[in-house]
């Protein structure tokens, strides 16, 4: 290995991944460990606790799902230094402790701060939703919501969108800090987060360096209207030259990153914050606002004012100011105005020219409003939906903070936001000095503990220098913009004067400038210019600009923009908070607060929360300045390991005692390793005596046990060891206990279906079946379910039938009762009530030959009224043995004829006779009896009365028979044509009304008869018989008689259901029959098309489980692949046979869903297609750590797909190809994913990158003999899909390349085979 000079001035030593194991601790020795494991890609050291993160400028396999897994499932101890191990470090104390902590990431600009913080976030996202477990079933709004974990992630892209930029020192330089602040639950499932934003460097949108570029957002909207003509033209934008902000630098773009790409990422972020596309397009408006005010140029001019004449400026360019004052929506003439002149005054304004000069100045000013605001309105939009969490207040919860602050920047020309910038990382240098340093040499002193003194660079004084107030840079600033005529060089003067003799602030040489001063920083000396620096410490818009913002045409949008540069930066302290602490003014008015100054006080703020927080530190190294991936500059390293304090750090660290706990705390903690001691100190003795507690590892203090991480990692792991056999033997109770109540569960299930089918309780055996359904495999296996299914069918077909019986027996309809007994004899249902049936069936058809009816009998009596006709319908009825009312009813009336008729004799005898006394006898009888009396035995007056009596009757009866009829009432009809018969009415209406009660008494008959059809249907559909065509043929038969009768709602609902009935017979029917073709054919496209059908239908016959199992045989076959033409193989593969879901080895939903507890039902119903969840288990059966690493390629190609957040999605997909050419049994099992995931996905973003993913794994590795046709299948059915076809086209090529080569040539040329660069997959 050939190593830098430095290094090699260091004695060979073993590698170590904690470099205070070295034996050997120096500079040099920590620099060559450091470049071995670099070269070795091992870019993650530890010191302790604190991670050494050198930036590798290229991508490395380091991040994929595997490695995630084994830092979350075993923790930290036995794992390899990694970004993972802090944040997992960090998730475990905060649910061990139940304190906050805390994640500084620092270093310079371009160490990879930034890439370090998204996978810190990462990582605590997953480790929460692993926390969370599953939560029921979403709803149908939520299932479109993106979950708290995929927010936080979101997030970033926005920030970095609109914070971050290309530098000299990284293409990807966050120019504003972040404090990322993450509330958890006590189970470690995230509540809600806050970002709070730091110093946002304004300045870049109006004057990048030359070598960087201005913040990504103007580069990704002019890359998106390159490619949007209609957003071209919207907004007038062009390439990044034709405007003066963007063409201050020659560079416009990012090796390997595309911004049009990068914008689709950052609208689809936007739109997941709730940000509308209709607010998306007022930022975008804002966004070429502020390009087109950089275009407007000024040129001297002569301006006449009130008293004199002068120099002013004049607006050269006047179309573009008038396109930027559109799309800000002002009117033209307001902003000219204020880009020209300002003004002051208070009751009468007196307005000044401003010099070309100052003019852009003031128009610098206005774009760096406008961008500030946007910025805060995007922060508090992304903190209003974080904050909003999963409910509830975040106060109870605690939290992770991730700081991503600005690294150390030492520039060609050092202004305002350099001093900022290294203001900060001077505040963290302490802080880290305090941790690691000062406050742990205190507590040795404290505890009594002897060790060492490790000198280290105390920067508290340069601290000062910058903050302390009165005196301190920033606050000298600030008295210097709030004295009248203060001035950049009177600054200087006071500050050199103040801090004369100071170690840390200098005057520069001459070649620096003698406008600057120079500050020795931790990190090396800063010359910082002081032109500007009041300016820009100032950061005051104009009071004209405020007024011509409030001019706006945009009242909704502009004013909450505005507001939002307001109210300052999500992290800022509000100016109330100022007021305390500021300094008077002139004239008694308070100062408002300087940037410098609320800098300073957020800054505070900061450090108050870190200090309030248990720390964890990475120290991003920046390996050389080149950007250059795999090269180690030692000098650059060297110099970067000396100003961060890593080496002082390792000493101590290796001669003390970093893991401090007190003793109450311990004991509490570790008790269970020996539970039996009373206190700590017999504790620690005892653990002594155990070896558990190593000799040099550990010393007992006053109040604490200080020890070495060492020593803490054993204790950990016998802790963990203690606890694992304590939830094994809780585990081992639990689980018997368990399957004893599932074992008495199911065998009190099988007792109560056994009872059920003893008792042929139907409600009792659906009641038994649904519980069954809770058994494994659902109960299939045991033979009490087959026979209470079956029992079940039978007692619902008798159910059918007794119902049809009643039905017809109390109807007493020929036709049903006809149907019922036909349909109870196919059942071979035996009852009393069928016998009965049969009976009443036979009865009427007696009746039928009898010439008579009930109806028809009492008819013909009212109709004739002749003795001679009356017996002779006595003896029918006598002889057919009837004696229902109606024959009872002719008996009295035969009696009562014969009573009249000996009357009227004895009348004629008594007239014969001559006898008086006889008649009025007679005439009094037939009066008793209410006969009507002869002709002439009352006079012509009781005669005429009688007439008009009768006539009234008969037009009474008449009306009330028309108006029965009129209404169709049946009961009515009856009731009025019985009294119009009774009094012998003859008319018109008597025979309508006798045709209205026949046509209803046949449209009953006929609608019975189809009920009964349909009945029988219903029955023989659901048991397990088939139906036949006569049954079908009988409904539409009875159809077609109803056809021209008139229903009620009710009817109408009955012929209509009996439609449906009908239409699903003959679907069935159809299916049936196809099937049983299939079958004898062995038609495997037929069979799978009429197996799905009959499924669908829930048909229940035996013939579906024939074809289910004819299937199986057909599959069982295996593929046999044609030789030919890949035309003729793929008119084979196009068979249904060949569906990837009918695949062989899959597993069975079930199976697939095993161990899904929550969501099981919909899990298995998406198994062979799109889901954004990851698997539970492998699609195909594999072995359960093979189906393991299933899992993660599932989360790998989820990854790529962009379906779940991560930070290198590139990496994901070679992960994904890497696993699929190493391991043979897992190619098969990737392709089923990429067709699960390509089957029904209506995302076409997500479909084109799992199309994308596709070709590359066909490119790289072959499918199995027994998938080839399945996979041929599944892209054949893409050939012509309008948005995928050149996809599949291409698939189809490269299988029929491979389905030529034999299995030596193919083997080959899968071994051949790399898997593609993330650079080429990433393009």
């Amino acid at each position: 290995m050939s190593l830098s000079k430095l290094s090699s001035q260091a004695p060979e030593q073993a590698l170590v991944e904690n470099m205070v194991k070295m034996r050997h601790l120096d500079e040099y020795s920590i620099l060559r460990n450091l470049e071995c494991r670099f070269t070795e890609d091992e870019i993650y050291t530890y010191v302790g606790t604190v991670l050494i993160a050198i930036n590798p400028f290229r991508m490395l396999p380091l991040y994929t799902p595997d490695i995630l897994d084994r830092y979350s499932e075993s923790g930290t101890l036995a794992q390899p230094p990694h970004v993972f191990a802090v944040a997992d470090r960090a998730f475990r104390a905060l649910l061990e402790t139940w304190k906050d902590q805390s994640i500084i990431v620092s270093g310079e600009s371009g160490a990879g701060k930034t890439e370090s913080t998204k996978l810190l976030l990462e990582y605590l996202m997953e480790m929460s939703r692993r926390s969370g477990g599953d939560k029921g079933a979403p709803t149908e709004s939520e299932e479109s919501e993106e979950s708290l974990e995929e927010l936080c992630l979101y997030a970033q892209t926005i920030l970095e969108a609109f914070g971050n930029a290309k530098t000299i020192r990284n293409d990807n330089s966050s120019r504003f800090g972040k404090w990322f602040e993450v509330y958890f639950s006590r189970g470690g499932h995230i509540q809600g987060a806050v970002i709070n934003t730091y110093l946002l460097e304004k300045s870049r949108v109006v004057t990048p360096e030359e070598g960087e570029r201005n913040f990504h957002i103007f580069y990704e909207l002019l890359a998106h209207a390159a490619t949007n003509a209609e957003i071209a033209k919207l907004y007038s934008l062009g390439s990044p030259s034709s405007f003066h902000y963007l063409a201050q630098s020659s560079v416009s773009s990012i090796n390997g990153v595309s911004d049009a790409q990068e914008f689709v990422k950052l609208t689809d972020a936007l739109t997941v914050f709730q940000i509308s596309k209709e607010d998306q397009a007022n930022i975008w408006r804002i966004i070429a606002a502020i390009l087109h005010l950089g275009n407007i140029t000024f040129k001297v001019t002569s301006v006449q004012t009130a008293s004199s004449t002068q120099d002013g400026s004049l607006i050269e360019n006047p179309d573009v100011a008038k396109q930027a004052a559109s799309l800000l929506k002002i009117p033209y003439e307001m902003l000219e105005k204020a880009l020209l002149f300002h003004s002051y005054g208070s009751r009468s304004l007196i307005y000044i020219p401003y010099k070309p000069q100052e003019a852009q100045d003031a128009r610098d000013a206005l774009s760096k409003a406008l961008y500030a605001g946007i910025f805060n309105f995007l922060g508090q939009r992304i903190n209003m939906c974080l904050s909003k969490g999963r409910g509830g207040s975040l106060s109870s919860h605690k939290t992770i903070g991730v700081l991503d602050i600005f690294g150390f920047e030492i520039l060609q020309t050092n202004s305002f936001e350099q001093l900022c910038i290294n203001f900060c990382n001077e505040r963290l240098q302490s802080h880290f000095n305090e941790e690691c340093f000062r406050i742990e040499q205190e507590e040795y002193r404290a505890e009594g503990v002897q060790v060492e003194d490790i000198p280290y660079k105390n920067n508290q004084p340069c601290v000062d220098l910058l903050e302390q107030r009165p005196t301190g840079i920033f606050a000298m600033i600030e008295e210097e913009i709030n004295t009248p005529g203060g001035s950049e060089k009177n600054l200087l003067s006071k500050m050199f004067q103040q801090h004369k003799g100071s170690e840390y602030l200098a005057r520069p040489t001459a070649k620096e400038g003698l406008d600057c001063f120079k500050i020795d920083h931790y990190a090396g000396n800063v010359v910082y210019k002081s032109e500007g620096l009041m300016d820009k410490s100032r950061d005051a818009l104009h009071a004209d600009f405020e007024a011509v913002m409030k001019t706006s045409a945009d009242e909704e949008y502009l004013p909450v923009i505005n507001q939002a540069r307001i109210d300052g930066p999500l992290g800022g302290v509000k100016v109330d908070e100022f007021k305390a602490t500021a300094k008077p003014g002139g004239k008694g008015k308070k100062a408002q607060p300087t940037l410098g100054t609320q800098f300073c006080l957020q800054l505070n703020s900061l450090m108050k929360k870190l200090n309030s927080t248990k720390p964890h530190f990475i120290k991003c190294l920046k390996p050389n300045m080149q950007k250059q991936g795999g090269l180690f500059v030692a000098e650059e390293i060297l110099c970067q390991l000396q100003y961060t304090g890593i080496v002082g750090l390792c000493k101590i660290r290796q001669i003390g005692y970093p893991e401090r706990m007190p003793l109450e705390e311990f004991y509490l903690r570790y008790c269970p390793l020996c539970y039996t001691e009373p206190d700590a100190e017999s504790l620690i003795m005892k653990l002594a005596e155990l070896n558990v507690l190593k000799d040099g590892l550990w010393c007992l203090g006053h109040t604490k046990l200080l020890m070495k991480h060492e020593q803490s990692n054993v204790l950990s792991e016998a802790l963990e060891a203690v606890r694992l056999k304590a939830c094994i033997l809780v585990q081992k109770y639990c689980r018997g206990w368990y399957w004893r109540r599932w074992l008495k569960r199911m065998v009190g299930i099988r007792r109560f279906v056994k009872d059920a089918i003893a008792k042929r309780d139907e409600k009792l055996l659906a009641e038994g079946l649904e519980k069954m359904d809770d058994l494994p495999s659902h109960g299939e296996h045991l033979p009490e379910k087959a026979a209470a299914k079956q029992l079940l069918t039978r007692l619902r077909e008798e159910k059918e039938a007794a119902a049809m019986l009643q039905s017809a027996i109390t109807a007493r309809d020929m036709k049903q009762l006809e149907a019922a007994i036909s349909l109870s004899k196919t059942i071979k249902y035996e009852t009393d009530l069928v016998k009965k049936a049969r009976e009443l069936l036979t009865q009427l058809e007696l009746e039928a030959e009898g010439l008579f009816t009930s109806q028809d009998f009492l008819r013909s009596l009212y109709d004739a009224l002749v003795r001679s006709k009356l017996v002779e319908a006595l003896e029918a009825a006598n002889k057919h043995g009837y004696d229902f009312a109606e024959v009872r009813q002719a008996r009295g009336l035969l009696a009562r004829m014969d009573q009249e008729a000996d009357l009227l004799k004895k009348y004629e005898q008594s007239l014969a006779a001559k006898d008086l006394k006889s008649v009025d006898e007679v005439l009094a009888k037939m009066t008793d009896i209410g006969m009507e009396l002869p002709p002439n035995a009352k006079e012509t007056l009781a005669n005429l009365e009688k007439q008009v009596a009768r006539k009234s009757l008969e037009g009474a009866l008449e009306s009330d028979l028309e108006k029965a009829v009129a209404s169709r009432d049946v009961a009515k009809v009856e009731a009025c044509l019985q009294k119009a018969v009774e009094e012998g009415l003859k008319a018109p209406c008597v025979d309508a009304a006798k045709t209205f009660l026949h046509n209803v008494k046949k449209k009953k008959e006929d609608l019975g008869a189809l009920m009964a059809v349909i009945k029988t249907l219903e029955v023989k559909m659901a048991g397990t018989g088939g139906i036949v065509i006569a049954d079908l043929e009988a409904g539409q038969k009875c159809l077609k008689q109803l056809a021209s009768y008139q229903f009620t709602q009710d009817e109408s609902a009955q012929v209509n259901g009996a439609q449906q009935t009908l239409r699903k017979g003959m679907a069935v029917h159809q299916c049936v029959e196809s099937m049983h073709k299939a079958i004898s054919s062995r038609d495997y496209n037929l069979l799978s098309t009429t197996y799905e059908t009959a499924v669908k239908l829930e048909i229940q016959q035996d013939i579906v489980e024939k074809a289910q199992q004819t299937m199986k045989e057909i599959e069982a076959e295996g593929p046999q692949l044609p030789t030919g033409t890949m035309a003729q193989i793929l008119e084979i593969a196009r068979n249904t046979r060949w569906r990837f879901d009918k695949y062989g080895r899959l597993r069975t939903r079930e199976q697939f869903a095993k161990g899904k507890y929550m969501n099981r039902k919909k899990t298995m119903e998406t198994m062979f297609s799109f889901s954004k969840e990851v698997i539970p288990n492998s699609m195909i059966d594999l072995p359960s750590q093979t189906s393991k690493v299933a899992v993660n390629i599932n989360k790998c190609l989820l990854a790529f797909c962009g379906v779940r957040r991560s930070t290198y999605p590139a990496a994901s997909a070679q992960a994904l190809m890497d696993k699929g050419k190493a391991i043979g049994s897992l190619r098969d099992e990737i392709f089923v994913q990429v067709c699960k995931h390509l089957t029904d996905n209506t995302e076409s973003k997500t479909a084109e990158r799992g199309w994308m993913l596709l070709c590359m794994c066909i490119d790289l590795f072959s499918p199995s003999v027994e998938f080839e046709l399945y996979l041929l299948n599944f892209v054949a059915k893409y050939e012509n899909h309008e948005e995928w076809k050149e996809y599949a086209r291409y698939c189809l090529r490269r299988l029929e390349e491979e389905l030529d080569m034999d299995e030596e040539a193919l083997a080959d040329s899968v071994h051949q085979k790399q898997v593609p660069s993330i650079d080429y997959i990433t393009q």
